[in-house]
């Protein structure tokens, strides 16, 4: 602006370069904030009109007026600065806000351009594809894609840039360079300039590899499962519980039953019941229907499992053997999802007597054959998946069997195996193995020995099963009842548990106490040890004549709970006289469980405070609240039964001056003489109550008519004029009484304010007089 300012002065006076000093202001506009161009704009009016005193033109009015046009290019071009300069803040400022919401995502973010090549990537981004930030800015978005899944992302991309779509998503899986592919959630969307062009591409990334993991070992779960039930060689169904509809039942099943797999389909637990007998083991050919009970049992749950033997027609017309089991599946929670049937058809079993110890208590076993003169040890194929042993690195003697046992369990298994083979006794113990793994499973074991002509032992046959399953169970439900029982002894209740006592016939004649906590020998006083094995009869004879041992016997009979509430027990064995209890009475199994909790001092309290809440503390008489909740209470009962009700108003004729000259403690005595006075002239019927200081009330329920109540109204007038001995000597007091018949459908208040109105009227014949209002 110098340089314009030094040709301003070299060049003629015509030529005026004015309107160029501010040119240089409007263009600095479009690169500098407006804070920034107030130099150039003072520079510019100074040079301006240094050049206009210079040539002489300053300060003409046509000078002036040129230099006031060129102001208003300069507040044009401020103005457009500072807007240029608020669209730039906000465009950085929305920049930086876009770049924070990405960094901070939990997704990955990663932008492409229209190629596809990425140029903004989030920390997130980079750890799930484990790659550097640096490197993501050279990679396309297919060398980050596993090859099967490029063909299908490429059809959605290339719908994108034909303008067909604007987002799409889609599940991939990452890079082929990984050992274990990463799948996304993939979600991209696209960003079009006003042409329709994409300008880029911004994807959303959320790493789902565990979810796809998860399901597709559930698939295979699931797959194994149908795989297993039809190639199972055991009858299989899943049953749904409560109603034991089939779900689902292999080949296997529907040959043995002889029932087509349309039926089974559309069957139930009880159209296979109908197809069995039940055997007994001791005597095959006693055969009887299956048990509904424990069917129904376990269909709700009420038990885990049930097996029995049983005999059922084949589908070759020919009488078949099984075992059939049925369990309970539960899930995390102890809820039931479904009901397993297996039956194993066992009739080869049972044909060959040299199996058959070997194998009646097996549903799935491993069978072992020992020669302890050369150690050969002969395993079958289910042996080896009991004990998750290769079959190849197995070398058949029993030392390659005893490294498969537990370290704690080896020696003994060992020493009971040596006993067997001395003849002293069988071998069958229970002991664990560990697996390959590491893992630990129970095993029981059952055997036969065979001797020679000498008596030596030259072979032991025997069958392996797992019962780990049996063994943590059985863990649990030992566990659950040390639980039971600390609760029970720690309950503050009695608890009893009774058991059955019966006689030659099978009838109960007593029941037992199988078990009791501390809390009920205390009740009784008696040291618990003692206390448990007694009988009720025994210890108890009053639990036969209050017939709560006849209600114990319908709850072992129909197993409906007993509640009994505020139950009398009359003539107590222990603590004496009446006593009530809480009573609570369940079936569990073949015996009793018994709560009580004696309820008599709480009852006895209970009663006192009612008492106390309606009587007044002075006289003991009913309050004001109590007798007309009496009163209402009679007036609303049907009078039929012959009578009708009274009430008798009294007012103490001149109480105060007694107060005044005795004082207070003389007042109360002569309202406690006057209350006695009152109570024994009236039936155990009739209320009396004290409904203010000198005011009391009688009610007459059942009177014969309006004579009966003025004649005990002056019976009472009479008892309260004799003399009421204080510790100053008598006082003399009289009573005016108000007497009222209700009449039919009177209220409560309209009866009271007649009775109220007759004493008012004796009050004013002179008080010590019984005045009636007729009905």
């Amino acid at each position: 602006m110098v340089g314009l300012f030094l040709l301003d002065l070299a060049l003629p006076r015509n030529v005026p370069l004015l309107p160029y000093y501010f040119l240089v202001v409007a263009l600095s506009a479009s690169v500098v904030t407006p804070r920034r161009m107030i130099p150039l704009i003072v520079q510019a009016y100074a040079l301006a009109i240094a050049s206009g005193l210079y040539w002489g033109f300053f300060p003409s009015t046509d000078y002036l007026t040129r230099l006031l046009a060129l102001s208003g290019v300069v507040a044009v071009a401020v103005h457009l600065a500072a807007q240029r300069s608020r669209e730039s803040a906000q465009r950085r400022r929305s920049e930086e806000l876009f770049r924070t919401t990405i960094d901070n995502s939990a997704a990955g973010v990663g932008l492409t351009d229209a190629s596809g090549r990425f140029f903004l990537t989030n920390p997130a981004f980079c750890e799930i594809l484990g790659c550097d930030p640096q490197s993501t800015h050279s990679l396309h978005w297919q060398d980050i894609t596993h090859p099967d899944d490029v063909k299908r992302e490429q059809v959605l991309v290339e719908e994108i840039l034909a303008n067909r779509r604007s987002s799409y998503r889609i599940k991939v899986r990452t890079g082929s360079d990984r050992e274990r592919p990463v799948w996304i959630d993939l979600c991209v969307s696209c960003s079009r300039n006003p042409s329709g062009d994409v300008e880029f591409l911004i994807g959303q990334f959320i790493d789902i590899t565990l979810q796809v993991e998860a399901e597709g070992a559930l698939n295979r779960t699931e797959q194994l499962l149908h795989r297993t039930l039809e190639q199972c060689s055991v009858g299989l169904a899943l049953c749904a519980p409560d109603t034991g509809t089939i779900l689902q039942a292999n080949g296997q099943l529907s040959s043995l039953l002889g029932l087509g797999p349309a039926v089974l389909a559309r069957g139930s637990l009880k159209q296979v019941f109908a197809a069995l007998e039940l055997v007994s083991v001791e005597d095959p050919q006693a055969a009887t229907p299956m048990d509904p009970a424990a069917l129904a049992s376990v269909l709700r749950g009420e038990i885990d499992g049930y097996g029995v033997r049983v005999r059922f027609r084949r589908a070759d017309g020919l009488r078949g053997w099984g075992n059939l089991q049925l369990s309970n599946l539960r899930d995390a929670h102890g809820a039931v999802v479904h009901v397993l049937l297996e039956l194993d058809e066992i009739t080869e079993i049972v044909a060959q007597a040299e199996y058959l110890l070997t194998a009646a208590a097996a549903g799935v076993v491993g069978i072992w054959d020992w020669d302890p003169v050369n150690d050969v040890l002969t395993w079958d194929s289910v042996m080896y998946q009991i004990y998750g042993v290769d079959p190849e690195k197995f070398s058949g003697a029993v030392e390659a069997w005893s490294q498969t046992v537990h370290p704690e369990d080896r020696q003994f298994a060992l020493s009971e195996l040596a006993a067997a083979v001395r003849g002293e006794r069988e071998y069958a113990l229970r002991f664990r193995v560990v697996w390959p793994d590491g893992g630990v499973r129970y095993i029981q074991a059952a055997s036969r020995r065979f001797f020679d002509d000498e008596g030596k032992v030259v072979r032991i046959m025997g069958v392996n099963y797992d019962v780990t399953e049996l063994v943590q169970a059985q863990q649990q439900l030992k566990a659950e009842q040390q639980r039971l029982s600390i609760t029970l002894d720690s309950l503050l209740d009695p608890h009893l548990l009774l058991g059955p006592v019966r006689d030659e016939e099978g009838r109960i004649t007593d029941l037992r106490i199988l078990r009791a906590n501390p809390a009920a020998a205390a009740y009784n006083h008696m040291p618990l040890d003692e206390f448990v094995g007694s009988t009720l009869r025994q210890f108890w004879p009053g639990h036969v004549e209050n017939g709560l041992f006849d209600r114990y016997l319908q709850v072992l009979a129909t197993g409906e709970p007993l509640v009994l509430d505020e139950f009398e027990y009359h003539q107590h064995e222990v603590h004496g006289g009446v006593r009530q209890l809480d009573i609570r009475v369940v079936k569990v199994g073949d015996e009793l469980s018994v709560f009580w909790r004696d309820v008599t001092e709480r009852i006895a309290i209970k009663k006192a405070l009612e008492l106390r809440a309606a009587t007044d503390s002075l006289t003991t008489l009913l309050n004001r609240e109590e007798v007309f909740t009496q009163i209402e209470r009679l007036m609303g009962r049907d009078q039929r039964r012959g009578g009708e009700l009274a009430v008798l108003f009294c007012d103490l004729d001149r109480f105060k001056e007694v107060n005044d000259t005795y004082g207070h403690q003389a007042g109360d005595a002569v309202l406690q003489a006057m209350a006695e006075r009152l109570r024994s002239c009236l039936r155990a019927s009739d209320l009396a109550a004290r409904i203010g200081g000198d005011e009391l009330m009688v009610v007459l329920p059942g009177v014969q008519g309006l004579e009966d109540a003025i004649a005990i109204g002056e019976k009472l007038r009479r008892l309260a004029s004799e003399p009421v001995p204080i510790p100053e000597g008598e006082a003399q007091i009289t009573v005016s009484v108000g007497v009222a018949l209700a009449r039919p459908g009177e209220s409560m208040d309209g009866l009271i304010a007649r009775a109220d109105g007759a004493m008012y009227a004796a009050k004013e014949r002179g008080r010590n007089q019984v005045v009636a209002i007729p009905a």
